[in-house]
């Protein structure tokens, strides 16, 4: 299985739609310009959740990040957004 993964998301919603553009990540999501992306330790702990990581950072990273999309699975939920 393949898997694409963001690695550009805004570093105050979590939004992967985002310009980068002269060292400038703006966030068409919320609006912001910021000159950094998300951290590469929160970046990861995404990507880890993506693949399978537990609903307890899942929760955390979208109480941190408003518009962070990423949906988990779970066998009493068999789904979270």
């Amino acid at each position: 299985m393949n898997v694409a993964l963001k690695m550009n998301r805004c570093a105050a919603c979590g939004s992967t739609d985002v310009k980068v553009e002269n060292g400038m990540y703006t966030c068409r999501a919320c609006g912001e310009s910021l000159d950094h992306g998300m951290s590469g330790a929160d970046l990861e702990r995404v990507q880890r959740v993506m693949l399978g990581g537990d609903t307890k950072a899942a929760q955390e990273l979208r109480n941190r990040y408003k518009n962070l999309d990423i949906t988990t699975w779970s066998s009493a939920d068999r789904l979270q957004n």
